[in-house]
């Protein structure tokens, strides 16, 4: 019998944490000093020594994979290696394979013996992102393996003994999915030993300063670039929803960077991504003219978009044929749609 929404609520075991607020901004590259963020670092403080299962949900690009990191490098497995795969990309036909190895001639076209992704992580920690994509037929096989803690290759008999943690993540509602019948609950239980959510943007504004400091402290030794915002930059900022989250946020600062003409970013040099909502308006003699770097920028965008929608209608969300019509890297293509906030597979 699968469980509803509310009984899976009511399992949850992030009740077992309930850390004082830290007097820290950070834990190893998550950075924030919202009451929020500093509750998740005492969290992850307290949490990351253990080999507890931890499940991370959050909205898309609001930093998912950085707290899995951040576990793995402040546990024991930290020496260990720490291997991600995004199951959105993963191929039906190719996913037992890619996840528990395979034997050579298995199947056509495979030529030679290949470990997995739990092999190759042994003795450190396996990250699922988007685990909610995961196909239903090898959910079974999945939570066999956490539970026996060994890995059979596809085309062999003999199982092999691996030591993994798991961390896994999705911006998907799973408890809504295991009461629909589209996620086995057994499995959910299982990979949300623990389960930690993670903030949208908006709902933690008060770390925008410092995550923009920070993303201009990133950027190359010897770019040429503007590393500082304006106040007036900054207060701008404040004001966006940011859909896309502290990807988006940094995508949008490290542009301004690069494209700023003058020694500090201003409300103009974040303007790129409105310019295009003014492309369809008829253009009066007394419109401001757009600086030449922002009106080429969103005409790319706008280029970008239009085209990734049109190449994912043509191939029906295939990523791996979006990619070869293209003539582009399939991770290329992933960054692409995600910068666009384009899910094609929904």
């Amino acid at each position: 019998m699968v469980p509803s929404a509310h009984s899976l609520a009511a399992k949850s075991p992030l009740d077992r944490f309930e850390p004082a607020r830290p007097a820290r901004d950070c834990f190893s590259a998550l950075i924030g000093k919202s009451a929020v963020m500093r509750e998740l670092f005492a969290i992850l403080e307290r949490l990351s020594p253990t080999e507890l299962a931890v499940f991370v949900e959050g909205p898309t690009g609001s930093g998912k994979e950085l707290v899995a990191r951040a576990i793995h490098d402040n546990s024991p497995r930290a020496s260990g290696p720490f291997v991600v795969l995004d199951c959105a990309a993963l191929p039906s036909s190719l996913a037992e394979s890619v996840l528990f190895g395979h034997a050579r001639g298995a199947f056509t076209g495979a030529s030679e013996a290949r470990t997995g992704v739990f092999e190759a992580a042994d003795g450190g920690t396996v990250f699922l992102d988007e685990v909610g994509d995961l196909p239903l037929e090898l959910q079974p096989k999945l939570l066999r393996v956490l539970e026996q803690r060994e890995v059979t290759r596809v085309g062999e008999q003999r199982a092999r003994a691996v030591s993994v943690r798991l961390i896994s993540a999705t911006w998907r509602d799973l408890r809504r999915m295991v009461s629909r019948g589209q996620f086995r609950d057994d499995l959910y239980f299982r990979l949300a030993q623990t389960w930690l959510v993670l903030p949208a943007l908006r709902d933690r504004r008060e770390d925008i300063e410092i995550l923009a400091a920070q993303f201009l402290r990133q950027l190359p030794n010897g770019a040429r670039c503007t590393r500082s915002l304006s106040r007036e930059a900054l207060m701008e900022l404040g004001s966006r929803d940011f859909p896309g989250n502290v990807r988006e946020l940094k995508n949008m600062v490290e542009r301004a960077a690069y494209m700023c003409d003058g020694p500090v970013i201003r409300p103009r040099d974040l303007a790129f991504e409105r310019l295009a909502e003014r492309t369809s308006e008829p253009v009066l003699e007394t419109d401001e003219l757009p600086g030449f770097k922002g009106a080429k920028r969103s005409a790319v965008d706008d280029f970008e978009r239009d085209y990734l929608k049109r190449l994912m209608t043509r191939t029906n969300g295939n990523i791996a044929m979006a990619a070869g019509l293209a003539g582009i890297e399939r991770h290329y293509l992933r960054s692409l749609l995600k910068k666009h906030h384009l899910h094609m597979r929904d």
